[in-house]
């Protein structure tokens, strides 16, 4: 269900969340109303709003969509395991700590970025592996769903990133003279009327690279709210939709070339369906 209600001068600088508390006693829960927020099921003044402790102001809109599901595990799922390694499919929303596996997490994947994660089950291999990335001996390949129709059929993004700012207990990165250098390939598998999907290549690995490469160049991800507020699309999505869709790489034992790939998500199914994309790369990279 949703609520929409405006912020009145006694309730000006209250946390989003004491506000909705207050505004929606009939709801399940607190925890509810602030996983609504936290799921971006919240906006003040048409924009959305990911965090609980914003303070509102006299006259902000603000609405809410509550929901009565369950609250629905997440769990990790087994794609491929040997003596050495294990790859995890990682759905979005779990976070990449070294603490919630067992082995040695060689990389990691953004709380809402699903997709293709490996662990080393001793550290030689860890150290072998993370030898193999300064070599930039891995390929790693991204989907993106970007906001606005892209024009160009590929391109090559190069900067140097580093953190601009700190908000609320999260960093937002962006281009800096001073920052690390970091370069991300893309190429064009489709188009719908207000947005595109990508197929990003990370040649380097810094943290927030391809979200911040693609806000830059003015295509932001559907539903990265922690980089844009407002979208052209009007896609409501669950999180930012970005899949880490198969990484390659030679075995740190055998030295054979292994190709690990994860599937494409329900959320990001779904949004193929609402946009119905086309594009002659988009249903080559689907059928395989």
């Amino acid at each position: 269900m949703s609520r929409k209600f405006k912020v009145t001068l006694k309730e000006k600088g209250w946390t989003l969340l004491a506000y909705l508390r207050e505004q929606c006693p009939d709801a399940p829960s607190v925890k509810s109303l602030k996983r609504a927020i936290e799921e971006k099921r919240c906006t003040i003044n048409g924009r959305v709003e990911t965090f609980s402790t914003h303070r509102v102001s006299t006259g902000d809109e603000v609405e809410i969509e509550i929901h009565r599901e369950k609250k629905v595990e997440l769990k990790l799922h087994l794609l491929w395991e040997d003596e050495a390694l294990i790859a995890y499919d990682k759905p979005a929303g779990w976070v990449s700590d070294p603490k919630n596996f067992d082995g040695y997490l060689i990389h990691r994947l953004d709380k809402e970025t699903s997709g293709v994660l490996l662990v080393a089950k001793s550290k030689p291999v860890l150290d072998q592996m993370i030898e193999l990335f300064r070599q930039r001996q891995v390929e790693k390949t991204y989907w993106a769903i970007v906001d606005g129709v892209v024009k160009e059929k590929q391109g090559k993004i190069f900067t140097r990133l580093a953190p601009k700012n700190h908000f609320q207990g999260q960093t937002v990165y962006g281009s800096a003279a001073q920052g690390k250098l970091a370069e991300t390939r893309w190429i064009k598998l489709a188009q719908a009327p207000q947005v595109s999907l990508l197929e990003c290549y990370p040649l380097t690995g810094r943290t927030h690279q391809i979200r911040v490469h693609l806000k830059e160049i003015g295509h932001p991800i559907i539903g990265d709210y922690q980089y844009t507020k407002q979208f052209k699309c009007s896609y409501k999505a669950p999180r930012h939709l970005l899949h880490a869709l198969a990484i390659a790489f030679p075995h740190p034992l055998s030295k054979k070339k292994l190709t690990l790939k994860a599937p494409i998500p329900p959320d990001f199914l779904a949004a193929f369906q609402a946009f119905h994309f086309k594009g002659a790369l988009y249903l080559g990279r689907l059928a395989k």
